[in-house]
């Protein structure tokens, strides 16, 4: 008798220019859900917050200005304000980056970016992050949890597993950051017969004139765009704890 094939999905929220292990962790699953029906919060955010290099070698922002309607607002609900900061990115990244190798291919795929008209922080990121995936050659399926769902239940740790049992799932990859927040209880997927799996993500050192870990995956493409995935699944490493 056929073993059902296993179905490997993962849920997280949809961050702005995220990090090499983001993008590994899609790249590991089948379906990747992004999670845009849960609050924004107050405190800065990787919805709209993430790091890049000066040309210096030092970490320096690179943000998105964001409306918040509540501290209780979904993300789905945040709007992105188009002021002057909101094209303020261009100089900043030609200040720190000018003389990278993938400066002009790396540019015009942010410039590419940037120019998406949906003005919901939530659609902006999911479109970049996508977009991003589709020219690394990742081709995990994407769904959205309020449109592919709709059916948000609490607390939040129940709000995923529904998720996946709906998708079937067999196996669930999760942030090494949810766990150790205590956001997930690996026993309570066991008992939906789903294995838990946490990130455990190697970074990998790259070609860069100031290398630095965990930036945004922009720091990673100006200087290794054309070898970016082949760099990002170096650092693949999980460990299963249910």
């Amino acid at each position: 008798m056929n073993q059902p094939d296993l179905i490997k999905v993962a849920i997280q929220q949809p961050n702005f220019f995220p990090w090499l292990g983001y993008f590994e962790c899609i790249d590991k699953v089948d379906i990747y859900v992004f999670l845009d029906d849960v609050a924004f919060g107050s405190k800065p955010k990787r919805m709209n917050r993430n790091f890049i290099s000066s040309k210096t070698g030092e970490k320096i922002n690179f943000t998105m200005s964001v409306s918040t309607p509540s501290l209780n607002s979904e993300i789905r609900d945040c709007k992105i304000i188009r002021n002057s900061d909101f094209f303020y990115y261009r100089n900043l990244l030609k200040r720190n980056y000018k003389t990278a190798p993938y400066f002009k291919k790396t540019l015009d795929l942010v410039n590419e970016i940037y120019s998406f008209k949906n003005d919901s922080v939530s659609e902006f990121n999911i479109n970049l992050i996508t977009l991003i995936c589709s020219i690394l050659g990742i081709k995990t399926k994407f769904k959205i949890s309020s449109r592919d769902f709709n059916c948000k239940i609490k607390p939040a740790e129940n709000h995923l597993i529904n998720i996946l049992k709906k998708i079937k799932a067999s196996e669930f990859y999760a942030s090494k950051t949810g766990v150790e927040l205590g956001l997930y209880n690996p026993k309570k997927f066991k008992n939906e017969r789903i294995n838990f799996y946490q990130q455990e993500y190697e970074h990998p050192v790259y070609n860069h004139v100031n290398f630095l870990p965990y930036l945004s995956i922009i720091d990673l493409l100006f200087y290794n765009f054309d070898n970016a995935i082949e760099i990002i699944r170096k650092g693949s490493s999980w460990i299963k704890l249910n």
